[in-house]
């Protein structure tokens, strides 16, 4: 199973252990390293200002003003509820740690080993934090290795030549899982079998033109078969508008 792209902002103040926390990360392929910021200020607007991080990795104290916990509580407060990774010299208090929504602690100094422990929990509870947010619902892909997707991975399933692959954003997946199958698991969902040969996440469509179904900043596209197109375009319509 694949694991879910930490979008990760850095807050820590000294440099030796930023450049020891950026070496750890370096071998975390499913880690991206937004930015670093050394006050609780600048993790504030950081992350207020960037929607796309969604999980952080904070040290105990920042220099001047704000800590890291009193920081991760403001974020609180303002409805930011993201998973975070202490590490501290300072091992503060379980009980408050732990009504904060603090993820893991690591004591400094700290093995590669403990680190990637901790890396790895972020990444379990954000992938949890995924299925969860999709209705408890995991796409299976059975190829030489068994993957699982959220819905919001997937654009479309196609049936090509007696293949099926699912595509998505990044990838083109073959499956060994009969479409019909997609279909009868999915028809919950919001995907549709436009065609005999597109099972469409509708969720994800961009535009329809004419028999044709466009997805945002793709060219690969789904195509609907001629005598049910009125019926997608009025079921796609009824989806934006919610």
């Amino acid at each position: 199973m694949r694991q879910p792209q930490i979008n990760l902002l850095i807050a820590e103040d000294e440099p030796f252990q930023q450049d020891l926390l950026l070496m750890n990360l370096k071998d975390c392929e499913f880690v991206h390293v937004v930015d670093m910021v050394k006050n609780g200020d600048d993790l504030i607007r950081k992350v207020i200002s960037t929607p796309a991080i969604n999980a952080l990795l904070l040290d105990l104290n920042l220099g001047t003003g704000r800590g890291g916990l009193e920081s991760y509580a403001a974020l609180r407060l303002r409805g930011k509820e993201l998973p975070a990774v202490l590490v501290t010299g300072m091992i503060p208090e379980a009980s408050y740690t732990y009504d904060l929504g603090i993820i893991d602690i690591v004591e400094k100094p700290f093995t590669p080993f403990r680190f990637r422990q901790a890396i790895e929990k972020l990444s379990k509870h954000i992938d949890y934090q995924n299925f969860i947010r999709h209705g408890g619902l995991y796409i299976p892909v059975f190829s030489q290795d068994i993957e699982q997707l959220v819905p919001a991975e997937v654009l479309f399933i196609e049936s090509l030549n007696r293949t099926i692959y699912v595509h998505t954003r990044t990838a083109e997946l073959e499956t060994k899982i009969p479409l019909r199958v997609y279909c009868k698991y999915l028809e919950d969902h919001y995907f549709y079998l436009t065609h005999r040969s597109f099972l469409v996440n509708m969720k994800q469509v961009h535009a329809i033109e004419g028999n044709v179904i466009h997805f945002a900043n793709e060219t690969r596209t789904a195509l609907i078969a001629e005598d049910i197109a009125q019926e997608i375009l009025c079921y796609w319509h009824d989806i934006i508008k919610k």
